[in-house]
């Protein structure tokens, strides 16, 4: 049961160090090739290419939320673009009508991206015994977690499903709802937990990539200026 409890807790600390160490890391990488690169315009580029599949990964849940909660949305964009002096990974214009759809639409990619996360865990595609696709799907596993949050606003989204938990769980007791069988069902639990696990793994695996990364970028960095 202890297990149960710490999964979420492990799942959500996760989440915030992944934030800021997925940032880290593309500013290290951005450094890193303007070593080679004189052109920062290029060099954005680059990095927002190599991100790509996280991109593609997070827009779409933004697409989806969106068209899943009847809200019309006007254009979706994956591919980088340069405006005004920055990079711009993707977008996802929306119909914007009340508070609750645009949280809900706001941390749809987190959802999203646990969901791919899923989908490889009750394949078996990642691990998996060719090191080629293990390569290939490392990578992948590595951008769509590095950029389930695009922005600020994403983090701050994913902090009001605190509040809407609690209000959640306030409703159930008020009003003497029926969820005894989640708790006391063991197969729904051994899922539950399953779950949690193989998330925590793939996000887990996804900031050992990013310290060791960094540690990389920043070695380069400091050996080339000597």
């Amino acid at each position: 049961m202890f297990t149960s409890y710490l999964s979420p807790i492990a799942l959500i600390i996760q989440i915030v160090s992944l934030f800021f160490l997925s940032r880290l890391t593309i500013n290290e990488f951005f450094y890193f090739l303007r070593m080679f690169f004189r052109n920062e315009h290029l060099v954005y580029t680059l990095v927002s290419l190599f991100f790509l599949p996280g991109t593609i990964v997070h827009e779409m849940g933004h697409f989806l939320a969106a068209t899943i909660l009847m809200l019309r949305v006007y254009e979706v964009r994956i591919f980088p673009q340069w405006e005004k002096n920055q990079i711009k990974l993707g977008s996802v214009l929306y119909e914007k009508k009340d508070f609750l759809r645009g949280i809900i639409v706001g941390i749809a990619p987190i959802f999203f991206a646990f969901g791919f996360f899923w989908f490889l865990a009750k394949f078996h595609l990642f691990p998996n015994i060719n090191p080629w696709i293990n390569v290939l799907l490392g990578y992948v596993v590595f951008a769509v977690s590095s950029t389930m949050f695009s922005s600020k606003q994403d983090l701050v989204d994913f902090a009001f499903i605190i509040p809407l938990t609690i209000i959640i769980i306030g409703l159930v007791y008020v009003f003497n709802l029926k969820v005894d069988f989640i708790f006391n069902n063991k197969l729904i639990l051994e899922r539950i937990t399953d779950f949690f696990k193989d998330i925590n793994f793939y996000l887990l695996f996804s900031l050992i990539v990013n310290i060791v990364l960094i540690f990389v970028f920043k070695s380069f960095r400091s050996i080339f200026k000597k």
